[in-house]
């Protein structure tokens, strides 16, 4: 049941023997899902990336992997962590929600922070978020590079935060 894709846009790749795999833990306890499901086609149709998005069950989310914080959104909705191989990770907080200029978010990161993976990156208010008509699904995005070769989801239904594997990706070294 894992939804495998092969490099980015037309980019079409083997694998070869010198790769490497890097695990995207999930960002917050909740269901796992393909980007592909995501209603919002910026995610969708990956118009600035590819990955996985998670249904939250909770309102704390955490760092997928470990890098630093080349940016934290004024609103406190999204966080851009690269890691120290040069992959950039989008985790951002429901759909949307930068119109709520930061209401119902809170962190204490901010730009140029180093951040390990499992560590808290934000609380949301989730009832609220959807009290103001928002989706309050966590896209997890890997911007485009050109190491990456493939990125395999690992939908969960129950998916923990910081422990549960939420997306395979294949770099080449």
């Amino acid at each position: 049941m894992s939804n495998e894709r092969k490099g980015f846009g037309d980019q079409k790749r083997e694998q070869k023997s010198d790769t490497v795999e890097v695990m995207l833990s999930a960002v917050t306890d909740g269901e796992i899902i393909p980007i592909e499901e995501v209603q919002d086609d910026l995610f969708s149709q990956k118009m600035i990336g590819d990955g996985y998005a998670i249904k939250p069950s909770s309102e704390i989310v955490y760092a997928p992997v470990s890098g630093k914080l080349i940016e934290v959104a004024d609103a406190k909705h999204a966080y851009y962590i690269e890691t120290d191989g040069g992959l950039k990770v989008l985790i951002h907080i429901g759909i949307d929600t930068l119109l709520m200029n930061g209401e119902g978010f809170q962190t204490s990161l901010r730009k140029n922070d180093r951040v390990e993976k499992g560590a808290q990156l934000a609380t949301f208010d989730q009832k609220l978020i959807s009290e103001k008509g928002f989706n309050t699904v966590i896209p997890v995005i890997v911007l485009e590079h050109d190491s990456v070769l493939s990125l395999e989801t690992l939908p969960e239904k129950k998916a923990i935060a910081r422990e549960t594997d939420a997306l395979k990706i294949t770099l080449t070294r």
